[in-house]
């Protein structure tokens, strides 16, 4: 038998214990593989419903989800380096149980091992990674790159979830645009803590040497002990810098080539805006001390541009509301006065004939004595009259309360047709993103190639030093 058919063999039986071993644990393992890492591979999976019903974090994410399909992460212990079995594995399950509840972290709902393998049971995110969604959507709209608008909305969720990993002391380490998913309403989910460590001293140093080199700060390429959230710092630079321009900064791979060019003025070979490019810059600071928190990231002026707006939507809305608000006023004063409707005809008196005419007055009732009758005592001659009925006129419509308060109530779904209004419609989260599976020359995460020929953006593999 030849080698090609020994290894098809040996794939067919190893499928087949991980898909008995799946089971016996509660999921279903399906032969469509959904990602590739460095020693794992990643498969699309089910949990069953007698599973769901004994995993609380499956069964509170997936009744949200409506569906109960699960990202298996394959781990093999032979293929894998005995210091990442011991000890980056371990780190990976605890900055996943870390950072669990959080929108922008992938979570993990499982684990479990056999003999031969280890097995995660993640969440899944079924619009692929944000290395394919660039590639994507830059061929469909001819030029390299996202639209500053769409790259400012993923990117800030990056940041929010990187926050969430520093506030819980954890550091990823290995920050790059395949770790970054994108679920089907097109929100990102950070994955791929391997390289992730965690820490209780801010200021204090490490010394693993990790990452991918395109994406790894210039104090790891030198070898020199870093500190963990500034290196996570300059990766989010990078993402940022291939979010908007569709490629690299730097097209070199050898560690020590990539220094010198860091070295160098920071190339921008299409258009970017001036704030966009200061926050790019910021981040991507030689000094590790220099680099722009992420605090101040999310304050950064091209993080906020919106804001500008808003004020002017804001002082629109509430002069529109002012001007509407005066008219009403007025209208109801006029009703109040002179019980007038809202239309005069020809011959109603408007507020402007009260004003300037004087109303005529009441004519004087006159009561005319009975004649003379002989006979007659006096007392008839001053008989009272019968009261007569007095005839009510209409009462004057009253004026509907308004309140004092109406400038801050939202209004009724009647009343929401002026597009200048504070609150309208409740925002709706943003359309899912087109699938990504059929994009030409796309190379899946582990690829050796930083750069197609063509000058896409290519997956960057992870390098331990």
């Amino acid at each position: 038998m030849s080698a090609t058919g020994t290894r098809v063999k040996d794939s067919g039986k190893s499928l087949h214990e991980r898909t008995i071993e799946c089971r016996e644990n509660g999921y279903l393992l399906s032969g469509k593989k959904i990602g590739t890492g460095a020693f794992s591979k990643v498969y699309l999976g089910y949990a069953t419903p007698n599973k769901i019903s004994k995993n609380y974090k499956l069964a509170n994410d997936l009744r949200s989800k409506n569906h109960n399909m699960v990202a298996i992460k394959i781990i093999s212990i032979n293929e894998a380096p005995l210091e990442y079995s011991k000890k980056f594995l371990h780190r990976e399950i605890y900055a996943l149980n870390a950072t669990y509840r959080h929108p922008g972290v992938v979570q993990l709902y499982d684990m479990f091992r056999s003999l031969k393998r280890f097995y995660l049971i993640l969440e899944l995110a079924l619009s692929g990674d944000l290395l394919e969604h660039i590639n994507a959507v830059s061929h469909s709209k001819g030029s390299p790159g996202l639209s500053e608008e769409e790259a400012r909305r993923l990117f800030k969720q990056i940041v929010n979830a990187v926050m969430h990993c520093h506030n819980n002391h954890i550091v990823h380490r290995d920050l790059k645009c395949e770790n970054i998913l994108l679920d089907e309403q097109g929100f990102v989910k950070l994955t791929d803590f391997g390289f992730a460590n965690h820490y209780t001293d801010r200021s204090a140093l490490m010394n693993t040497f990790c990452g991918s080199v395109a994406y790894t700060a210039p104090e790891i390429l030198l070898s020199r002990k870093y500190n963990g959230e500034q290196a996570d710092l300059w990766s989010l630079g990078v993402i940022l810098y291939a979010m908007v321009t569709g490629k690299l900064p730097y097209h070199e791979k050898h560690p020590r080539k990539l220094v010198q060019l860091i070295r160098k003025e920071l190339p921008f070979h299409h258009p970017v805006s001036s704030g966009c490019q200061d926050l790019i810059k910021k981040l991507l600071e030689w000094q590790p001390t220099a680099r722009l928190p992420l605090d101040q990231v999310n304050t950064h002026q091209w993080m906020m541009p919106s804001m500008t707006g808003l004020l002017y939507k804001l002082r629109a809305t509430r002069s529109d509301i002012t001007h509407k608000n005066k008219a009403l006023d007025k209208k109801l004063k006029d009703e109040s006065t002179g019980c007038v409707t809202g239309h005069s005809g020809p011959g109603t008196p408007t507020r402007s004939s009260f004003r300037h005419t004087s109303l005529p007055e009441r004519p004087q009732r006159t009561v005319v004595a009975p004649h003379y009758r002989p006979g007659a005592s006096s007392a008839g001659c001053h008989r009272r009259e019968p009261p007569q009925e007095k005839r009510e006129e209409p009462p004057c419509p009253k004026p509907p309360l308004v309140s004092p308060c109406r400038l801050l109530m939202r209004p009724t779904q009647s009343q929401s047709t002026n597009t200048n209004r504070l609150f309208v419609t409740r925002p709706r989260p943003p359309f899912a993103p087109k699938p990504f599976h059929n994009l030409p020359n796309f190379r899946k995460p582990g690829s050796r190639q930083l750069h197609s020929p063509s000058g896409k953006l290519t997956a960057a593999p992870p390098t331990t030093f």
